[in-house]
Parts: C-alpha cells; structure tokens; sequence
C-alpha cells in the first residue's frame, strides 16, 4: 500500500501532536503531587494517608501533598478528584465503603468506580463476628448461628448502611437467618451495648474491637477473611466454620481520574510500594489491625470489580438509601 505525500503530511500531524502528551507522561511528575484523603484531619485514615504522602514523594522525586476534603460521607473528595485532570497530579486515597457503597446507597453520590483508574492497591482490613466475652454468650460462631436461627435476637453496627451492617448482613444470609438491626452513631457506642448485653452480636473492625477482645469484654467467634488474622491464630474463619462465601472486609487503595496514562499510574504503583516498606508505615498498619494488600494493580482491579456488583446486590435487597 503506497500513501501519498498528503497521507504522510497528516500522519506526521498527528505524532507531533501526539508527542507533549507522551513526553508529559514519561517525566511524570514535574511538580508536587496531591493526595486527596476524604476523611477529617487526625483520623485514622488520614494518619496513614500523610505517612503515604511522606513516603512516597522521594520516590517520585517530587513533594506529595496530603490535603484533607472530608464531608458527606467521602462524596466531597470523590466528586473533586473525578473533575481533576486524568495527569495523575491529583490521586485519591479511597475504600470499599466510599468508592463502592456510598454511591449505591446516595444518588447524591454522582460517580461510580468507573469514574476512576485505580492505581495502587495499599490495604485489606477483614471484620470479626463479636459477641460479648460472658458465660451467657455464645462460645463457637455454631452457637451463635443456632441461636439466631432460633430465637428473637439483635446486632448492632456503626450505622445504617456501613460497613459493619452491611457485613452482618452479608454475614446473615450465609446462615440463612434473621436479626433485628440496631444501629449506633459509630463503632464505640455500638460495642458498648454489645458488651452490655444489649444485642446480641455485631460485626466489625478489628481496629475497632481489638483492646477489647484483648481486656476480655469482647469474644471473636470467627474472622471474615480468607485466612486467619496472626493476632487472633485460635480463631477460625468464616469458611472454616462451613460458612462459606466471599470474603468481606475493607480494601483500600489510591485512584487518579479515569484515564492517567500507563505510565504514570506505574510510577504512583512504584512510589507506593516504597512507601509501603517503611517500617514506620509498617508499624501504623499493624497497630490498627490492616493488612498490606500484596497485589498487582490488575489483580486489584478484579477485586474491586468482583466485590462491586456484590454490595450493589445487597443494599438493593435491603431497600437501603440514605437519601
């Protein structure tokens, strides 16, 4: 096939306007990077989110900016960072609840995942099955399972529509069973009652619940993970226990705007990765029961894809909205 001088013309047009973009991606970055965290100054993700930012700006060669854009439940930093240019200049710090569930659950919300390229998978944070640690409870996630089976019983969560409701939810239609659900302002006052006796059970962080199962207020019955935790090694998971079905738990990571080049994500894929060698980024995670999430990007990707459609279905059988 012979082209001719005007083919040759528009075909050379094209790679010279092709070119800044090209070379704009393999210098990345320039100028300093910012990492959006959706949650308040002094939070727990905004302590890991400014050790990110810490660490992995000497392995970009710029400065990363953590900058705090909390509200509405994590929309405020989602809807900013979706406008952003897709240069990867702006990522965002993001999980489980507010990348796939608040959109569901609030039209208010205005982007999905796919609004987004994630491009660095940092964390995987599991629940427990809790009850209270007295001669009344139930020892084994079989007792527990028999008596909601069999009698009128109650669970708490943080709030209509977290992540510990939604997960004992999850958790309740593997056994087939109902619970009446009580919902607290947060994860404090919902294991207060639950230590109290008030309900029965609750699903919820190990963050959350960790000193008291440790000072004996609290009895972990079974872990939602696909292995066990190393700071719980007597206590089974789900699976283990014949409760079969997908793992449920948190998963965190950084997202740039749909569409950052390949390249450029790589090289905040890298950064992280430094960042997450840090002993002192090591040590956070530790102290608050999170798990590095040792994955490819792509495998991170899957899982986010794989675990979207299954809270959506969830939240739609429980006819939730919160506005």
């Amino acid at each position: 096939m012979k082209f001719s001088r005007r083919h040759f013309i528009g075909a050379l047009a094209s790679l010279v306007a092709l070119a800044p973009s090209v070379a704009l991606a393999s210098e990345f970055p320039t100028r300093p990077v910012t990492l959006v965290i959706p949650q308040a100054t002094g939070s727990g993700s905004d302590m890991v989110g400014r050790m990110l930012a810490e660490f992995m700006g000497p392995a970009l060669g710029e400065t990363v900016i953590a900058e705090n854009r909390p509200g509405a439940g994590g929309i405020i930093a989602h809807q900013f960072v979706k406008r952003q240019p897709a240069d990867g200049y702006t990522v965002l710090f993001s999980s489980t609840a507010q990348m796939l569930v608040v959109p569901i659950l609030n039209s208010a919300a205005n982007y999905t995942l796919e609004d987004f390229t994630p491009v660095a998978p940092l964390m995987w944070a599991p629940f427990a099955v809790l009850v209270a640690d007295t001669p009344e409870a139930p020892k084994t996630i079989q007792e527990l399972v028999e008596k909601i089976r069999n009698e009128d019983t109650a669970f708490s969560s943080s709030g209509i529509g977290t992540m510990t409701h939604l997960g004992s939810e999850s958790f309740l239609r593997r056994v087939g069973a109902e619970s009446t659900h009580v919902p607290y302002q947060g994860s404090g006052a919902s294991l207060t009652d639950l230590m109290s006796g008030q309900v029965l059970f609750s699903i919820d962080s190990l963050t959350a619940s960790m000193t008291h199962i440790k000072n004996g207020k609290l009895r972990a019955l079974a872990v939602t993970g696909e292995s066990r935790e190393a700071s719980l090694p007597d206590v089974p998971t789900l699976n283990e226990s014949g409760l079969e079905g997908p793992a449920i738990g948190v998963l965190g990571g950084l997202f740039a705007p749909k569409g950052v080049p390949d390249d450029v994500a790589q090289k905040i894929k890298a950064a992280a990765d430094t960042a997450l060698s840090n002993p002192r980024l090591l040590e956070r995670f530790a102290a608050s029961e999170t798990a590095v999430l040792k994955v490819t990007n792509d495998e991170f990707i899957a899982q986010l894809q794989q675990q979207a459609p299954y809270w959506e279905d969830l939240v739609s059988k429980l006819d939730l909205q919160t506005k």
